[in-house]
C-alpha cells in the first residue's frame, strides 16, 4: 500500500496544499490533505519534496518519439515510443498512425495489441487513433499524398475490426463519410474532424451524424479567412474553427508548443471553450527528444521532416510537420502563454482527454477507485518521477 506524501494535490478543480495520496492494489484509496492515521506502518513511502503530485497524462494523439513511431510496427519501436513519453509524465495514450496501404495499418495495429496483450509496463495503451486516409487532400499536411482518398468502407471495416479503436480523423465532407462517422458511433469510437475543408453548415450536419471531436484546433482546417469560399460569388462562410467555438456539442485540443499557434490563438480558443472542452496534446513524431536532423513522419518511407530548434517543418519550410515537444513541456508552455493556474493546464492533459475518449472511469485524476498513475512535479513541470498503478516506473 504505497503513499505519495508531502506535496501539492493536482485536483479536478484546484490544489490541495500538503496533500497525499494513498494506493493499493494499483489504484486509489485516499487523495486529499494529509492524515497521519492512513498512512500504514511499514508501507513504502514517496516523498514529493514540497513539489506537485499529479494525475499521469494522457495523450490522445501522438504518433513517436525518440526515433521511432507507432507505424514502425515492432514490439521494439512501439515500447521505445511508450517508455519515452512515460518518461515526460504521460501515463496513458493514443497510438496513432498515419496515412500509409491498408497493410501498414493493420501492422502497426497489431504491433500496438501486441503492447497491450503484455503488461503494459511504460505505460497504458488505450484505443488507437487512426489519422487518415480519409482527409482533405489540400489540408493533408505531412501525410503522405498517394495514399489520401474518400472512405472506403472495403478498407475501414478491416481497420474497426483490427482495434480497439478510440477515435478517427476525417473530413466529413468527403463522399462517403457519413457512412463511416455512423459506424464510428455505433462501435462507441469518436469520429473527428480535421484535415478538413469542411464549412460551418458541414460541420453542422456531421455532428448530427456522430462528429464530435476535432483534431489540432487551427491546424489543417478551415476557417472564415481560409476555406472553399473563394473564387466563388458565395460570401464568406465560417469554418471548422468557427463551428468549434460555437458547438457545445464539440470537444477539440491543441498542440501547445508555442510553435503551432501563438499566444493569442491559445488564450482564444481557452477563453471560448475552456478547460473541460479542450485537450492537450503532443502530436509528437518520431523526431521528439532526439538532435536537429531529417526524420519521417509516419512510416518511415513517409514524409521527410527537418527538426531544427525543436521543431520539424516539411523540407521546403512552409509547413510544420508534427511536433517534437513531450506532454510535460506542453503543459508548462501552455500554463506560461495562456496565464492560466497549473490545475487547469494539468486537467487538460489529463482529466479531459480521458473524458473526450471514454476512460475517464479508470484514469484522468486522483480520485479513489481510479489507477495510481500518478506524477511528481517540480515548478517548472518537469517530471521528477512517475508511477504506474502506484508502482515507481524507472526510465
Amino acid at each position: 500500500m504505497p503513499v505519495f506524501i508531502h506535496g501539492t494535490l493536482i485536483a479536478d478543480n484546484g490544489l490541495i496544499p500538503d496533500g497525499m495520496v494513498v494506493a493499493g492494489g494499483g489504484r486509489i484509496e485516499y487523495a486529499g490533505p494529509q492524515r497521519a492515521d492512513l498512512i500504514p506502518a511499514g508501507e513504502p513511502q514517496f516523498d514529493a519534496g514540497g513539489g506537485y503530485i499529479s494525475p499521469g497524462f494522457v495523450d490522445i494523439h501522438v504518433h513517436g518519439g525518440h526515433g521511432s513511431d507507432f507505424m514502425d510496427a515492432t514490439p521494439s519501436d512501439v515500447g521505445q515510443v511508450f517508455r519515452y513519453h512515460a518518461a515526460h509524465g504521460t501515463t496513458a495514450l493514443c497510438p496513432t498512425t498515419a496515412t500509409a496501404p491498408l497493410g501498414e495499418i493493420l501492422a502497426a495495429l497489431d504491433a500496438i495489441q501486441q503492447y497491450r496483450s503484455g503488461p503494459q509496463g511504460s505505460g497504458r495503451a488505450l484505443g488507437a487513433h487512426i489519422e487518415g486516409p480519409y482527409l482533405a487532400m489540400s489540408k493533408r499536411g505531412c501525410h503522405l499524398p498517394e495514399h489520401v482518398h474518400n472512405p472506403d468502407p472495403n478498407e475501414w471495416k478491416q481497420i474497426l475490426e483490427r482495434g480497439p479503436i478510440a477515435s478517427m480523423t476525417l473530413a466529413p465532407e468527403l463522399d462517403g463519410a457519413r457512412q463511416l462517422v455512423e459506424e464510428l458511433h455505433r462501435r462507441g469510437a469518436n469520429a473527428n474532424a480535421g484535415h478538413s475543408e469542411a464549412l460551418y453548415h458541414e460541420i453542422n450536419r456531421a455532428v448530427e451524424w456522430g462528429v464530435n471531436h476535432v483534431t489540432h484546433l487551427y491546424c489543417a482546417m478551415t476557417d472564415a479567412m481560409n476555406n472553399r469560399w473563394r473564387g466563388t460569388p458565395n460570401p464568406r462562410a465560417a469554418g471548422i474553427v468557427e463551428a468549434v467555438y460555437l458547438d457545445d456539442r464539440l470537444s477539440s485540443e491543441l498542440i501547445t508548443d508555442g510553435k503551432h499557434l501563438s499566444r493569442e490563438m491559445l488564450r482564444l480558443a481557452f477563453r471560448n471553450k475552456g478547460y473541460e472542452k479542450l485537450a492537450v496534446i503532443t502530436d509528437a513524431m518520431r523526431g521528439a527528444g532526439m538532435p536537429d536532423g531529417e526524420y519521417a513522419f509516419g512510416p518511415r518511407h513517409g514524409m521527410k521532416a527537418v527538426v531544427r530548434n525543436r521543431e520539424a517543418r516539411i523540407p521546403d519550410g512552409t509547413a510544420l510537420a508534427s511536433s517534437v515537444y513531450p506532454m510535460n513541456e506542453m503543459v508548462r508552455v501552455f500554463r506560461d502563454l495562456v496565464e492560466c493556474p497549473l490545475w487547469q493546464a494539468v486537467r487538460m492533459a489529463s482529466l479531459t482527454p480521458a473524458q473526450i475518449v471514454g476512460a475517464d472511469d479508470d484514469l484522468g485524476s486522483l480520485t479513489p477507485g481510479k489507477r495510481a498513475d500518478i506524477l511528481f512535479l517540480d515548478e517548472n513541470v518537469n517530471v521528477t518521477a512517475t508511477f504506474l498503478g502506484g508502482e515507481l516506473m524507472v526510465s
